[in-house]
């Protein structure tokens, strides 16, 4: 009977062992660079905003786009390989400008604008245009697109996404909110065709003090390996989205303290300016990590400005110190490590990207105008 006691309490033991540790580590995101990589930069480009890979002629290469050109980068070497600028007028031109660009597939890409004008590039030739499906879209109003580099998303069904915008900038000078908080048609599906699969129907969870918000509506994307997930800038809510409906809802966790605070408008109809408090923060990226498959939401976490910036902030991109955070989760967006990056006055935070290759964030101090510059980040250490 002593044993048949012992062995239970045994078994008990060791089945109620310590559980796995759920230790999250903090530290510098500097302590991570494993190496460097430069990108030529060419003169006369404009801001080198890079958006993902894609494959074309058969090889990885990563992707800026400014204003109508894109420029193609190896993505070993950072060398320019190939350059496309898409025509405003003529028979391969696109009416309007392109806004936004993305690729459906290999080698096929796919521009459009907030009227809805359309335009499908094998390579360099012209396959189709079209104008979207937009009278029905958000009950026929106008809406502008998101940010350049995170509102167009192809998904494997071989439909697109594109993700929405209601901020309006004037509506300052009619004395009412430019973030409308009723505002429900965030994303929407489109097909080949331009035909409107679906759109969302879900509110910001904001409350009414976000209404002048200027960044509040640009709504955070990312979609990989068939899943679609959106972050608002002022939330720690995850959405998965599927067929335009939120199938799942997460609160990220975090250890850092983080808050969210709207800028305010300062003036009158006529001018003024949105003023950001220092400690308020933001999501600007979510990205999955290509080497270890870890997802990173990477915010700003606060700034730092001047006794200057607080009088005249007209140089308050280069005159302020900022802290951001990456934020490390494994598959199930539990949380594994936060590592801060700080940019000091005269520096500035301008991409994050993900290759076959590495996790990679620019520099905050560059050396030539002809190279552009960033560290490679290796995560291994957080992969189970």
């Amino acid at each position: 009977m002593k044993k048949i006691i012992f062995i239970l309490f045994l078994w008990t033991f060791i089945s109620c062992g310590p559980e796995k540790s759920t230790h999250v580590f903090q530290g510098d995101l500097e302590d991570f660079v494993v190496d460097s990589l430069s990108f030529e930069r060419k003169e006369g480009v404009g801001f080198m905003g890079f958006h993902k890979t894609t494959i074309r002629n058969g090889k990885e290469l990563l992707y800026t786009k400014w204003n109508e050109t894109f420029q193609f980068f190896d993505v070993r070497s950072g060398r320019r390989v190939d350059l496309l600028t898409i025509p405003t007028e003529g028979p391969k031109g696109i009416k309007g400008r392109a806004e936004v660009g993305g690729f459906l597939e290999d080698d096929m890409l796919l521009v459009t604008n907030s009227t809805g004008n359309t335009n499908i590039y094998f390579r360099d030739t012209l396959m189709t245009t079209f104008r979207r499906e937009m009278d029905s879209f958000a009950n026929g109003r106008y809406i502008y697109l998101g940010d350049a580099r995170n509102s167009f998303h192809s998904l494997p069904s071989g439909n697109f996404e594109l993700t929405f915008n209601p901020f309006e900038f004037m509506a300052f000078r009619e004395g009412r909110d430019g973030l409308d908080l009723s505002f429900t048609s965030w994303i929407g599906e489109f097909d080949r065709n331009g035909k409107l699969v679906c759109e969302s129907d879900f509110l910001a969870p904001y409350d009414k003090s976000f209404g002048e918000s200027t960044q509040g509506g640009k709504l955070v994307r990312m979609v990989e390996e068939g899943g679609s997930w959106a972050m608002f800038p002022y939330s720690d809510s995850l959405y998965q989205i599927k067929n335009c409906e939120v199938i799942q809802r997460l609160k990220l966790n975090s250890l850092s303290s983080i808050y969210y605070f709207p800028e305010k408008y300062e003036g009158n109809k006529n001018s003024g300016r949105w003023v950001k408090p220092e400690d308020g923060a933001s999501n600007l990226y979510l990205i999955k990590d290509v080497r270890t498959g870890l997802f990173i939401r990477f915010i700003h976490l606060r700034e730092k400005r001047n006794e200057t910036d607080k009088v005249d902030l007209h140089q308050k991109t280069v005159s302020k110190e900022v802290t951001y955070l990456m934020l490390i989760y494994d598959e199930d967006w539990k949380l594994l490590a936060e590592l801060e990056q700080v940019y000091y006055p005269g520096t500035k935070f301008e991409n994050l990207f993900s290759t076959s290759e590495g996790l990679f964030i620019n520099k905050p101090e560059q050396k030539s105008e002809d190279e552009y510059e960033f560290y490679k980040i290796d995560l291994s250490r957080f992969k189970n």
